[in-house]
């Protein structure tokens, strides 16, 4: 350590030299000259003289001195002098060095031992720093987190250094640097360096542009911890079903596996586990940088919700030998339909469901369907196993019916909504729409005449993007424009509600609203039997059933969720009869591990709309199967998954990120800021160093010394 003495006014110092010589010019001027005196014999006064005269100019020359050290120590004061260490950095650079360690710690610091060569890099840093220097410690995954605010005891950084973990994110650089940009741009002076700790993955680098480099003053320094030659086998993607249902078709499970290295692998066994056990292990040839699909076919006998994961040999990186997934199983689609009595039509008895009943049973051989129909809706512990409910012109619900049905849907079941002469367009905006919002459109009157078959409506507009319509897309799978629509009602859409399906007058002939959690609505504006059109004897009106059906009761693949380490969970809403003792319900989320966490459902912490309390988890910072426990009600699953980019632990070049990160660091800066900067470091030093002050106190003991012999000479 050198320490190296400074001044911040030097003319006081040239002027306390000046002043220190005026004493000395003074005595110089107004020494007295000796003069030559004959007297007799005076032996003993000559002897005694001497002496005298001797301690007089001793007590001249300690005056004389005393007051060359007070002007010269006053001029020193008034320079203002200070300390200052690395005295060489300071003449340079103004100060210390302010260093911004940033550690690695997304999952590709799992391989091998890579995340242990991490920490004793960063070690080696703090050792190589002075005690007057300023450090600071950010862990990197995909996102920046500033463990160690610059400036820390070392002690403290090193603590937090030894107890960083490796986590099961991606990588990500640009918000650690840009972190440590923002933390060294405010300081004015010093030595500004950012130490990156890393496997320096491409990955990593893929959000970086132009405008993201280090200011021109920021100092970068790299320490690849790279493995030589990594090689890597990663599941990077998985096709599940969402429901497995018994039909004529088998349902596949098909995994991704990458080969992320420079040599072939050779049946390589691929292995799916399910509810725990062994299902199923295929073998895989996979050449260099390529990837193959291992299928696997899934067929169940029961009806439940099964979890299972597809795993591979554990290899360097097993973070991502595993990946999680959740389905399904039913022997049947579960619809019931709820009707008003039947009527008397033709002198026999027929009920609003009877086509819809005889469709659905001729076609269970290909989609096997329940079927159930009542007068009422159900209570809640039936409604739990509906897969799709449906009103048929029914006149109306009474209040607790309705919040029945609002419930079964926005905790993710399926409703249909057909019309006819029994519809009470009040009852239905008051208890299924206006606030309550399960209604995806208002009615507004029925127009046409259903005993005039001379004139009627055609399905004009169908969407066969819709999944519904999809299978109808080619010529010869159907045409909805040969149906006759005699009467119909008319209806304008609500709020999030679409059409999906309208007249050739315009007019919308099937609406669809989400609702709730995974919950859907689709309200058809004519009958589901004869009575307003003739669909049901129409070839279309079979497998239009069907798809309705499916699609309201299996969901398509894309509303599965597919959760990320690191992403929020919206967990399902959780209803019961007694809604005044909703808001009390607690919910226990256990993750892979069994931690257990509980939330309380509140107004603080739900979302949604009428019907919903949906509870927010955001602690999945693990990969794996998390399950959901609430009391009264069955457990439910959902899983967390490693993003397997991450897997390519392929690298960028070392001077590469130099020169992009650097790109403005050799642009000139000019000299008056730099001065400004050391001129302000020179004051800030100076305000934590009191040396001036002990100088003005020797310079006041001097005085009054010097007044002392003053006075005695």
């Amino acid at each position: 350590m050198f320490f190296g003495l400074d001044i911040l006014a030097p003319l006081f110092a040239v002027a306390g030299a000046v002043g220190a010589s005026i004493p000395l010019i003074l005595h110089l001027l107004n020494r007295e000259r000796a003069r030559q005196l004959v007297f007799g014999t005076i032996r003993f006064i000559q002897m005694s003289h001497q002496t005298n005269v001797r301690r007089h100019k001793l007590k001249r020359l300690l005056l004389l001195l005393m007051r060359i050290l007070m002007l010269a120590l006053l001029g020193f004061a008034f320079a203002r002098p200070f300390f200052a260490q690395n005295f060489v950095i300071a003449q340079k650079t103004g100060g210390k060095r302010n260093a911004v360690i940033i550690l690695d710690t997304s999952y590709s610091m799992r391989y091998e031992k890579v995340f242990e060569d991490v920490k004793k890099e960063g070690l080696k840093i703090l050792d190589g720093l002075d005690t007057a220097d300023a450090a600071c410690l950010i862990l990197s995954s995909d996102s920046a987190r500033v463990v160690a605010p610059l400036g820390s005891e070392f002690g403290h950084i090193r603590t937090a250094l030894s107890n960083a973990e490796v986590t099961y994110k991606p990588t990500d650089y640009l918000d650690a640097l840009q972190t440590a940009n923002e933390i060294l741009e405010p300081i004015p002076i010093g030595e500004k360096q950012v130490y990156l700790i890393a496997d320096m993955q491409k990955r990593g680098w893929e959000n970086f542009i132009e405008t993201d480099k280090l200011n021109p003053d920021v100092q970068i320094q790299f320490a690849d911890v790279r493995a030589e030659q990594p090689r890597n086998l990663a599941i990077t993607d998985l096709s599940v079903p969402p429901v497995v249902l018994k039909e004529q078709k088998a349902s596949y499970l098909v995994a991704r596996v990458r080969n992320f290295s420079d040599e072939a692998v050779e049946n390589l066994p691929v292995r799916l586990f399910i509810d725990g056990n062994v299902i199923h292990t295929v073998q895989l040839d996979i050449e260099p940088d390529d990837l193959g699909d291992a299928v696997f076919k899934v067929d169940f006998q029961d009806e439940a919700t099964h979890t299972g994961w597809v795993e591979l040999p554990e290899d360097a990186l097993g973070a991502d030998n595993k990946r999680y997934f959740t389905l399904q199983s039913l022997q049947s689609i579960k619809v019931h339909a709820v009707r008003d009595r039947p009527r008397t039509q033709s002198g026999y008895q027929t009920a609003e469901t009877f086509f819809m009943k005889m469709a659905l049973e001729v076609g269970s051989d290909a989609v096997p369907i329940n079927f159930t129909e009542s007068s009422s809706v159900p209570d809640t512990a039936t409604l739990t196993h509906v897969d799709v409910l449906v009103l048929a012109n029914v006149a109306q619900l009474s209040a607790n019916e309705a919040g029945r049905v609002a419930a079964y849907v926005a905790a993710g079941g399926g409703l249909i909504v057909t019309v006819g002469d029994n519809i009470d367009i009040n009852a239905y905006e008051q208890n299924l729409g206006g606030e309550v919002g399960v209604m995806p459109c208002k009615f507004v009157q029925p127009v046409g005449d259903a005993f005039d078959r001379q004139q009627f409506r055609v399905l004009a507009t169908v969407k066969y993007e819709h999944p519904i319509f999809a299978p109808f897309k080619e010529p010869n799978h159907g045409d909805f424009g040969k149906a006759r629509f005699y009467r119909l009602f008319q209806a304008v859409p609500t709020k999030d509600a679409t059409v999906i399906a309208a007249y050739d007058d315009g007019s919308p002939a099937l609406f669809e609203k989400p609702y709730g959690q995974l919950g859907r609505v689709l309200c058809f504006t004519s009958t589901i039997d004869r009575e307003w059109n003739d669909l049901p004897i129409r070839a279309v009106y079979l497998p239009f059933l069907h798809e309705s059906i499916k699609y309201l009761a299996l969901k398509d693949i894309e509303t599965t969720p597919d959760y990320r380490v690191g992403d929020t969970v919206e967990l399902k809403a959780f209803e019961t009869e007694d809604e005044s003792r909703a808001g009390d319900r607690e919910v226990a989320v256990f993750n892979p591990n069994n931690v257990e966490t509980r939330l309380q459902r509140s107004e603080g912490n739900t979302t949604g709309e009428v019907g919903q309390g949906s509870l927010f988890y955001a602690d999945t910072s693990i990969p794996g199967i998390y399950s959901v426990h609430t009391s009264g009600a069955e457990p439910y699953y959902f899983v967390v998954n490693a993003d397997a980019t991450e897997s390519n632990l392929a690298a960028r070049d070392v001077e590469e990120l130099s020169s992009m990160l650097k790109g403005t660091a050799d642009e000139p800066v000019e000299d008056k800021p730099a001065a400004e900067l050391v001129a302000q470091y020179r004051e800030d030093v100076e305000k934590s160093q009191d040396v001036w002050i002990y100088i003005m106190l020797a310079v006041f003991a001097l005085a009054v010394t010097e007044m002392f012999f003053a006075n005695r000479v």
